[in-house]
Parts: C-alpha cells; sequence; structure tokens
C-alpha cells in the first residue's frame, strides 16, 4: 500500500539536496521552488502567505457561520467560550501539523517536493503504515462529507433566492443544478490552481456576514423568542457541529505543501483562526440572541425576507460553491495517487473527478438533513484529524532518535503537556458527539431520498 500511494522515501539523488541543504532556502531553489522571488511565489506558482490565509479561512467559514447559531441554542452561552477555545484548539494543532511536515521535510530532503497525500505521509513516519492507510480514509470522508454539506446548503440557499421567480423548482432539482455547475470547476489540479478561489470565498462570506448581521439587528423584536434548556445529547449534538466548524486540518498539509515558503504557514494559520473567529462570533451570538429557540439549523432561512437578506445569500452560496471547490481538491488528489494517475494524464484524472462528482450527487440525494450529518462528521473524522492526530503525530516524530549527523527535534514540556491535553479533549468530546449524532440520527423521523419522491 504504501508503494502505491507514495509513503516511502526515495533514494536522495547526488545533485539533489543533501543534509547540509537549508530548510528554507534564501537566493537558491529547493524543489523548484524560488525562494527569493519578493512576491512569495516560485516559478511553479507556489501559495504566498497570504494566499495560504485566504484558502484556509475561505473553506471553513462558510458552515460554521450558518450552523453556529443553532449549536448556541443546544449549549446556552456557555458555547460562545466553547466556539473561542475550540479555534484555539484547531489553530494550535494545524500548527502542530505544520511542525510535523517541517520535521520530515528535515529529516528527509525528498520529501521537500510537492506530495499528493502529505497527511497520510506524516502518519507513515510518525504512527506506521497501518495509521497511513487510516489517514487516508478519514481524510476522504471528512472531505467527501463535507463537500456533500457545502453543496446541500448552497443548493438551500439557491432555493430561497430563486423560490419567487420559480417556485416549482424543488431542492432536490437545486441540487442537481448546483452539483452540475461545480463540476468542472473540479478539474483544477493542485490548491496552487486554485488560489483566487480562497480570497473569492473568504470575500463572499464576509460581506454576507455584513448583511445578515444588519438584517439581525433589524428582526430584534423584544421579548419574543425565548430560550430552552437542552439535555445531554442536544449539547454534544452542537460540540460536534462546533468541531466540524474549525475541522479544516485535513486540507492544511495539502495547502501546506503547495506553499512557496512553507515555514510560513504558522503565520498564515494565525492570520485565518484571527478572521474566522471574528466571522463566526458575531452571527452566532446575534442569531441566538434575536432568534432564540426559533433560529433554523441555517440561520439564513430565519432572517426575513428583505434585499439585504437577498444579496446575503447569493454571497453565501458564492462562497459554499467555492469552499466546495477548495475541500474537495485533497480528495480528487488522494483517489488519484490511490489508482496511480499520472498528473499528466488528463482524461483519466478527469474520468476519477467525475465519479468522485457521481457520489457526491447520490449522497447529497439521499441524505435526510444537514446539521446531523455535519455533527455526525465533527464528531468522528474531523475529531481525529483536527484534534488527536496532529498532537500525536507530533509527539511520536519529536520522540523519534535524530538521524545521523542531524540534532533531534526538542519540543518544551508545557507544549508536550498541551499536546495530551487535546488529544483528551479530542477523543472525549469526539465519542460523545458520535454518540448524540447517531442518536439523533436514528430516533427521528428522516426525510425520503430525493429518487423515492
Amino acid at each position: 500500500m504504501s508503494t502505491k500511494i507514495g509513503l516511502e522515501a526515495k533514494p536522495w539523488s547526488s545533485g539533489g539536496a543533501t543534509e547540509t541543504t537549508p530548510l528554507v532556502a534564501k537566493n537558491d531553489k529547493i524543489g523548484g521552488v524560488d525562494e527569493g522571488n519578493s512576491s512569495g511565489k516560485s516559478e511553479n506558482g507556489g501559495l504566498s502567505m497570504a494566499q495560504t490565509a485566504f484558502l484556509i479561512a475561505g473553506e471553513m467559514a462558510g458552515s460554521g457561520v450558518l450552523a453556529l447559531p443553532r449549536a448556541l441554542v443546544k449549549t446556552g452561552w456557555v458555547g460562545v467560550p466553547i466556539i473561542i477555545l475550540m479555534g484555539a484548539v484547531a489553530a494550535f494543532s494545524g500548527k502542530r501539523l505544520g511542525d510535523c511536515w517541517s520535521i520530515i521535510e528535515d529529516r528527509d530532503p525528498e520529501m521537500r517536493s510537492r506530495k499528493r497525500n502529505p497527511y497520510a505521509i506524516i502518519a507513515d513516519q510518525a504512527l506506521g503504515k497501518k495509521w497511513s492507510v487510516a489517514v487516508s480514509m478519514a481524510v476522504t470522508v471528512t472531505l467527501f462529507g463535507g463537500s456533500v454539506v457545502y453543496l446541500l446548503l448552497a443548493a438551500q440557499i439557491v432555493e430561497q433566492v430563486f423560490l419567487s421567480l420559480v417556485p416549482t423548482v424543488t431542492f432536490c432539482a437545486w441540487y442537481l443544478i448546483v452539483a452540475g455547475a461545480m463540476t468542472p470547476l473540479m478539474l483544477f489540479g493542485t490548491p496552487k490552481d486554485i488560489s483566487l478561489t480562497g480570497v473569492i470565498a473568504f470575500g463572499a462570506t464576509l460581506l454576507a456576514c455584513i448583511l445578515y448581521f444588519i438584517q439581525m439587528m433589524n428582526d430584534v423584536r423584544p421579548f419574543v423568542y425565548r430560550y430552552g434548556i437542552h439535555g445531554f445529547q442536544d449539547f454534544f449534538l452542537a460540540f460536534g457541529t462546533i468541531m466540524f466548524a474549525f475541522g479544516g486540518a485535513s486540507t492544511f498539509p495539502t495547502i501546506q505543501n503547495d506553499m512557496a515558503d512553507k515555514s510560513k504557514f504558522s503565520n498564515s494559520l494565525q492570520y485565518s483562526f484571527a478572521a474566522i473567529l471574528c466571522l463566526y462570533l458575531p452571527i452566532a451570538i446575534s442569531g441566538y440572541a434575536v432568534y432564540g429557540e426559533s433560529v433554523a439549523p441555517n440561520v439564513s432561512a430565519s432572517l426575513s425576507t428583505t434585499p439585504l437578506t437577498l444579496v446575503g445569500n447569493i454571497l453565501m452560496a458564492l462562497h459554499l460553491m467555492a469552499a466546495f471547490i477548495i475541500i474537495i481538491n485533497p480528495v480528487c488528489q488522494e483517489m488519484e495517487e490511490l489508482y496511480n494517475v499520472p498528473r499528466e494524464s488528463t482524461g483519466r484524472r478527469m474520468l476519477v473527478r467525475l465519479s468522485i462528482m457521481a457520489g457526491i450527487l447520490f449522497i447529497g440525494e439521499s441524505i435526510p438533513r444537514f446539521y446531523t450529518i455535519l455533527a455526525l462528521i465533527g464528531g468522528t473524522s474531523v475529531a481525529l484529524l483536527t484534534f488527536i492526530l496532529p498532537s500525536l503525530c507530533y509527539l511520536r516524530l519529536i520522540d523519534q532518535p535524530a538521524r545521523e549527523g542531524r540534532s533531534p527535534a526538542e519540543s518544551p514540556g508545557w507544549m508536550k503537556m498541551v499536546c495530551w491535553e487535546v488529544i483528551a479533549l479530542g477523543v472525549i468530546g469526539g465519542i460523545a458527539a458520535t454518540y448524540s449524532a447517531i442518536s439523533a440520527i436514528f430516533s427521528t423521523a428522516q426525510a425520503r431520498p430525493c429518487y423515492l419522491r
């Protein structure tokens, strides 16, 4: 398995990087990347720090903005510090994941070239080949499931936008239309080919959030909405949703691997998570405060129908479709690596990616509700990839003996302690959220699949 997906290191070539080659070159090239270029881009179009920050923020922001107000309904006001805490923990885990790749590159210069499946390589180097297979499967499940959720949300919003014009077109039909429109955009090769998508996704979300917030303030009606008390299942269902809202780690190694200067990945993470929290908190707090128990799983459905809401919905649909392109790309690359599809084989790449879209169409037309599925993904694969494995892989890598002529990786004691605390949070929270999501799925009436209506 490892030979097929490129997890084993290749022998070093005499003309390539050596053990004394600096990890980040100043006036030379490593793996085809010109780090001396002041523009921050490589000859191969490597991502700059700003482009990376936009890609990370762009892929994560939409679903959280729409779902977190309903999550606060189930947690109460204690959900606000939980959102902040989980954002900080996710950023910490993302930084550890970036450190893992830096350690691997430092130990093996051959790894400085671009890889299709960097997260699986990290798991292989830290935990073994079985874990690399598990990570590949978890990444695929997370991003595939997230892609379905994004298209479902986009179709729901598009239906609201065009309801007065074409009331006879059903949600199922809109899902087919949105998926069809997204299919050609799936054919981009790697994140460096879609760097502008991150700017579009984040910019659209920012403007939509501003318009949503203004409309929420216009919808304020004192003493109309009540606040209920929810139990264990609802609390951890919301907890799974919050985990999903910060679950972008599946794409982090792929995006970092396309950077011109990978050492700046940590800076990109800081900016992106700060921006995400600035979007999440006002919408989550105002949505819960204004609409209370009546807020919909998709908060846009709770807003009064006004021109502000219409424009905000159009922008949010644009974000969801742009973010879909970002998060489905690693799935496409993973499948191409699994089936050994050459990068230059356009026909075989198209076949793989069209097959993936067919699967997304089938699941989307079969799924009952996005909210419980979102919580289920958050409690399972997102908990594993974002809150458990980054710290675990980091701890294992720094404990490994150094290669001859290299100093061992070191980490302060407090960071190791925080890593173990993050792992414990991911395990306990993930199990509870998964249990709550499964209970919710099987304890409520399910909508009939579109193809059976």
